[in-house]
């Protein structure tokens, strides 16, 4: 099932749709779903019954009735919603009440093992070139929406300090396209895209890589239909411990792209940077003492 086609948090509109009529065992099962519908991975059918109390019969009778032809069905919809990076399918109950200090060094070793798998799969000979292309590139356009946005402004904020011409896209209040029809072969783009995805991220990178642009993709490990619109991708994994995504990974690999850029842009990056200096000091924006 594609990105496209999934229909998001079916499983909790089947269980809504027939709540009022479940009889109470069914009902304890759906309560217990509702809260924690990402557990389902995690238990057999048997296990589910013990955890809620009820008989091995009673699940089977709550998944036929919610129109699955088994469990292994539910459990299947529920993985590929948590790969869909749906937050309420991604909160577990499982780690329950443990100390502070174990929920924090989890927290912690979960952003390390995210840090390893994302910069042990990236190529350095991509990496390079995306490198090259931002120094040499007419404009480069760097694109991201929702919490993409960020990631891309961020990245953005930093090209522009040893290069001029760094635009990022959608601006405040404008189209897209009006953005981009200046777009040319000679140019570069950066795209960010973390799961959760909207449908204008996929047709804005199909549209650029019609017009010839070379496209650096950020994204996650899941991400099934816009790699195929980049050049180079850079897959991160975002896995977080509970509800939220974990984007340390994407951040830092972002921070690493710039400061190589920095690194490669030699004398005439300093000079920018020196520019800049001068005239922040001129327009006293920068407060040296704070």
């Amino acid at each position: 099932m594609t990105e496209a086609t999934r229909k998001p948090r079916m499983l909790e509109k089947r269980i809504q749709s027939q709540y009022g009529d479940l009889p109470g065992s069914e009902r304890a099962l759906a309560d217990l779903i509702l809260e924690f519908p990402g557990d389902l991975l995690v238990y057999s059918a048997t296990e589910l019954s013990e955890r809620g109390g009820v008989s091995k019969a009673a699940v089977t009778r709550f998944v036929k009735r919610l129109g699955y032809q088994d469990y292994r069905e539910m459990q299947r919809e529920v993985r590929e919603a948590q790969e869909a990076g749906e937050p309420v399918y991604l909160n577990t109950g499982l780690l329950g009440p443990a100390p502070d200090s174990n929920r924090l060094q989890q927290h912690l070793e979960r952003d390390i093992a995210n840090l390893r798998q994302t910069f042990e799969a990236v190529s350095p000979d991509d990496l390079g070139e995306v490198v090259r292309r931002c120094l040499t590139a007419r404009r480069v356009w760097v694109l991201g929406f929702r919490n993409s946005y960020f990631f891309a402004a961020y990245i953005r904020r930093q090209l522009i300090q040893v290069r001029s011409d760094v635009t990022l896209v959608p601006a405040a209040g404008q189209t897209l396209m009006e953005e981009l029809a200046g777009a040319t072969p000679d140019d570069l783009m950066i795209a960010v895209g973390l799961r959760r995805r909207t449908p204008a991220l996929g047709r804005a990178m199909k549209i650029v890589r019609d017009l010839g642009v070379p496209i650096a993709f950020f994204t996650d490990r899941v991400a099934v239909t816009t790699p195929k619109f980049a050049t180079w991708t850079f897959p991160c994994q975002v896995r977080g411990m509970s509800l939220f995504d974990s984007y340390v990974a994407v951040i830092s690999l972002a921070n690493y792209l710039c400061t190589e850029v920095v690194a490669a842009a030699g004398e005439g990056g300093r000079e920018r940077l020196s520019r800049i200096e001068d005239l922040f000091a001129m327009m006293e924006e920068i407060d040296p003492s704070n």
